[in-house]
């Protein structure tokens, strides 16, 4: 009962819905990508009740705005819908990204370089940053074609995520940290 390699037209433990009446195998990138979207959820929300106990208390409610928006992603993957550009802390995407590129101009230091003596908040923000990076490459697999990108607007969406959490980092850093990377 194949259609085409990779799709059924009858569920299977083996299979999963990629949306309604299509039905894939459950290694499909998209699927793929789906399940490291969630785990990226689950881990914002693992590191908010982390967080709450201690000086990370405020960065648990940096990281809600996260979750909304990772929440909002995934809605608007699953049903084919256009996402938003991503907005943090009321800055644009544009001025994440800016931010993430010359930190040095905006925090007065360099590029972090991860190291325990960054304390337990921001070491708990940069392993979200990895995994916000997991997501966008998982998504660049998911939607790559032959004629090039199916969703860039979820590879965009990712891609200021990861530049988003590592601008957050910086506000979370012990004062006279300096352990940047040196180009």
């Amino acid at each position: 009962m194949m259609q085409s390699a990779g799709q059924t037209t009858e569920k299977r433990e083996h299979t999963t819905y990629l949306s309604a009446g299509n039905i894939v195998g459950k290694s499909d990138p998209r699927i793929e990508f789906r399940g490291l979207l969630d785990s990226l959820c689950a881990e914002v929300v693992e590191r908010q009740v982390r967080l709450l106990k201690g000086p990370g208390a405020e960065a648990s409610e940096d990281l809600e705005e996260v979750r909304t928006k990772l929440c909002d992603l995934l809605t608007c993957e699953a049903t084919g819908k256009p996402c938003d550009e991503l907005t943090l802390w009321g800055l644009s995407g544009d001025e994440l990204r800016e931010r993430s590129h010359y930190p040095a101009k905006y925090f007065g230091i360099g590029h972090i370089r991860a190291h325990y003596s960054m304390g337990k908040t921001a070491a708990e923000l940069n392993v979200l940053r990895t995994k916000a990076r997991e997501a966008e490459l998982a998504a660049c697999r998911a939607f790559e074609t032959p004629e090039g990108v199916e969703r860039p607007d979820i590879i965009k969406f990712l891609n200021r995520l990861s530049s988003a959490i590592y601008v957050l980092t910086y506000k979370y850093l012990p004062k006279g940290y300096d352990k940047t990377i040196r180009f």
